[in-house]
Order: C-alpha cells, then sequence, then structure tokens
C-alpha cells in the first residue's frame, strides 16, 4: 500500500513539473503524427527542376560505328514531378533523381528527339514519376573525323610608308603552317579555307608583328562556327613585312675563263636586262645589280650560245617579277674556232724534290672568238697549265687549262686532260 502511495505521489509531482511535461508532449504529439502517417498513409506531389539526362550507348549501332554526341547536353535541362507517400518524398532531392535517354533508335548521323525516362532505381521506389517535361531529348550524332588545313595569314587595314611596300602577311613563331581541326564530319567536310587575319588598321614603317585568331571559312566564304570542333590551335601570330623595291640591271657572268679574261668583250643579250627587286630596305639599298649564274666560257662557240640561268641574289632579296630563268644570248656572228697543237706545258705547285715527266704537247685545241684575233693567233701564243699539287710520285691524268699570253677575248673550247709522270 505504500508503494502505490509514493508512486502516486511522485506521478502527480512530475505532472506539475514543465520541464517534463513539455518534452513529453512534443515526443507524444510526434508518435501519435508517425503512427496516423504510417496507418494513412497521405499521398503528396512534388516537382524538381534543372535535371540533366544521360544517354545509353550501350550496344547501339552508334557506339559499334564510333559515332558521338556532338555538343553539351547536359544544357538541356529538365523538369520532374513525382507523387508518393509523404514520408518518400518529402526527403527527395534533384541529386535523388536520375533520367536517361536510349540512342537504340539511332542508326545514321543526325539530329534525334529521344524519350527520356526515369532509370531502374526510381520506378522500384516507393513514388511515381508524373511527368518529365520536355519528354524527349535533342541529340546530334556524327562520325568525328581529324584533318589537317593550312593555315593563311592576312592584314586587315595596313599601309605601309612612302616609298617602302608592305607584303602580304605570313605566320611567325609556329612550328607549322597548319591547324589540325577534330569534330564531326558534316562540319569538317565543310571547311574550305582557314585564316589567320590580323586587324592593323596604321601605317607601319617597318616589319610588324600581331596575334590574330583562327576563322574557318565554306566554299561560299561564310565563316563556319567552332563551337562543337577542336583545333590544335585558336591563335597564332602573324607579321607584315615592310619591304624596299627598285629596279637594277641584270648582268651576265662567266666562269673557267682564261687569266686576264675580259668578258666585257663578249656582247651578250639577256632577255631581262632589268629586273624589280624587293626585300629589307637595307639590302635592297645595297644592291646594285642582279648577277645571273655563271656560264662556263669553255661550253660557248658559235653553235652554241644560248644558256638558260637563274639569277644570284642576296639575302632578303627577291625579284618582284614571276621569273623562272633568263635567257642569255652570247653575240657569235663574227666568232670562228680554230684547232692548235698547243707545245707548252707548264706545271705549278709540283714539290721541288719532284720532277715531271711527260708529253710536251697537246694536239687538237679549239680555240674561239672573234675572227679577226683567232686567224691572226700561232701556237707560240697558247700555252696549258697543269695543276700538280699535292701529287706525289706516280702517274696521274690531269686537267690541262688553256691560256693565251697577249690576248684577253679568247678562249678554249671544251676541256683538255694530259697524262704526266711524277718522279
Amino acid at each position: 500500500m505504500k508503494f502505490f502511495n509514493n508512486f502516486s505521489l511522485n506521478l502527480k509531482k512530475l505532472i506539475y513539473n514543465r520541464r517534463f511535461t513539455v518534452p513529453f508532449s512534443l515526443i507524444l504529439a510526434f508518435t501519435l503524427w508517425l503512427i496516423i502517417v504510417i496507418e494513412q498513409k497521405p499521398i503528396i506531389t512534388r516537382t524538381f527542376s534543372d535535371i540533366t539526362v544521360n544517354v545509353n550507348l550501350e550496344n547501339t549501332f552508334a557506339a559499334e560505328n564510333d559515332m558521338n554526341i556532338i555538343g553539351d547536353i547536359s544544357e538541356q535541362k529538365f523538369t520532374v514531378t513525382v507523387m508518393g507517400p509523404s514520408y518518400a518524398v518529402s526527403g527527395l532531392t534533384s541529386a535523388d533523381l536520375s533520367l536517361f535517354a536510349s540512342a537504340g533508335e539511332v542508326d545514321a548521323p543526325g539530329e534525334y528527339n529521344l524519350k527520356v525516362a526515369a532509370t531502374g532505381d526510381i520506378n522500384a521506389a516507393e513514388y511515381d514519376i508524373i511527368t518529365i517535361s520536355p519528354p524527349t531529348l535533342k541529340v546530334n550524332f556524327d562520325y568525328v573525323e581529324t584533318k589537317e588545313f593550312t593555315v593563311v595569314a592576312a592584314a586587315e587595314g595596313v599601309a605601309a610608308a612612302d616609298g617602302l611596300v608592305a607584303e602580304n602577311a605570313v605566320l611567325s613563331g609556329a612550328e607549322s603552317d597548319t591547324v589540325t581541326i577534330s569534330g564531326p564530319r558534316t562540319v569538317i567536310n565543310q571547311i574550305e579555307s582557314v585564316k589567320a587575319s590580323a586587324k592593323i588598321n596604321k601605317t607601319l614603317s617597318a616589319s610588324e608583328t600581331f596575334e590574330a585568331n583562327i576563322a574557318l571559312f565554306d566554299a561560299d566564304g561564310k565563316e563556319i562556327s567552332t563551337e562543337n570542333l577542336t583545333l590544335s590551335m585558336v591563335k597564332v601570330n602573324v607579321t607584315v613585312p615592310i619591304s624596299k623595291k627598285k629596279t637594277v640591271p641584270v648582268v651576265a657572268d662567266f666562269t673557267k675563263t682564261p687569266s686576264g679574261f675580259d668578258t666585257k668583250s663578249l656582247s651578250v643579250t639577256i632577255d631581262h636586262d632589268t629586273v624589280t627587286v624587293i626585300g629589307t630596305p637595307d639590302m635592297v639599298d645595297k644592291t646594285k645589280s642582279v648577277t645571273l649564274s655563271a656560264i662556263d666560257i669553255t661550253t660557248v662557240s658559235e653553235s652554241s650560245n644560248k644558256f638558260d640561268v637563274s639569277a644570284k641574289l642576296p639575302e632578303g632579296v627577291r625579284i618582284l617579277e614571276s621569273i623562272d630563268h633568263f635567257r642569255v644570248t652570247v653575240n657569235t656572228k663574227e666568232y670562228v674556232v680554230k684547232s692548235f697543237n698547243v707545245p707548252t706545258i707548264r706545271y705549278k705547285g709540283l714539290s721541288s724534290k719532284l720532277k715531271v715527266d711527260g708529253p710536251r704537247i697537246i694536239a687538237n685545241v679549239k680555240v674561239c672568238g672573234l675572227a679577226s684575233v683567232v686567224n691572226d693567233l700561232s701556237a707560240s701564243d697558247i700555252y696549258a697549265v697543269v695543276d700538280l699539287t699535292n701529287k706525289t710520285a706516280g702517274v696521274y691524268t690531269v686537267d690541262a687549262a688553256i691560256e693565251f699570253k697577249d690576248h684577253k677575248n679568247i678562249w678554249a673550247q671544251g676541256t683538255y686532260t694530259t697524262s704526266v709522270t711524277v718522279k
């Protein structure tokens, strides 16, 4: 009996103690609410936005044929409405919802509207997907190709100071003048040209370099967007060369001429007797004439007098005109060829400890020149020079250069050799 009286007294104290009754009331209310929710299962609806969609390419035609999704599909956002028991739906977030689209219908490059659905995990949950908006995902499929293009430099609004010339812009500082572009085949096939154009809009007095963006163009000159393309480089340096030009005479040159030969004694004509040279200002100022590649005088005769030769130009200078070669004509109208036996051979470069045993005459040497000179020539006016530098004892066949004692306007036609014994 005493126990029950104590229990009753203690219970009354708890009931009238606010530190007990307030928490107890809250716990009791929550318990009652939980019992009602579980028993009654109230249904609620919630909407979630900004949800992305994954595309399933597994075991599809696209995957097996190396087709790719073009562009960023994550930019397309979807809104999902779910319905289910309050206890299951109220705690959901957008991250709990997963959507996918199957590429099973893709059988060729192009744009498709793929149906969007929830993943298996969502379908197995205690709530239902009521709506997905929009219901389809717009996806572009294409083959991805890689191709190399030559970059053409250009300059806009450039002018040169007085007396100078602004030449065509060129790429500078890059290891290559090509750019590698990867992207959809349909876009790659549209690219007709690649340009790097620098916007200058000023007058230049010296060569200058500018940064330029790479742009792509189709056959009609319309710029192509690089949105879905990958370029190996998007910016390059473009240099505008500032040059100088002037007109200078063209001069013929000859080689293998006899000692003291006066090339001015030759009457020659050149199909371009003057040319316009262009290049760096300092080098153009130093260029007084353009000398042609030397003509072998031993090949010139009355029947062989026309020669095609190129120009010898200093570094940094070129000919403005499009000239592949120059035609040099030696006027041989008054020239004749006469044969002589040359009785005198002179040796040079021979060591003082050695001596030469060999022929003392070179036969049938053809001498070419003006008839008035050659016809008065005698064998005593001609001699041969043989170079024996670095030769030791032995037998050699060596070149013999034909020289003339008192004449500076004749030459030997052809080449000559002789056999010598060095002892």
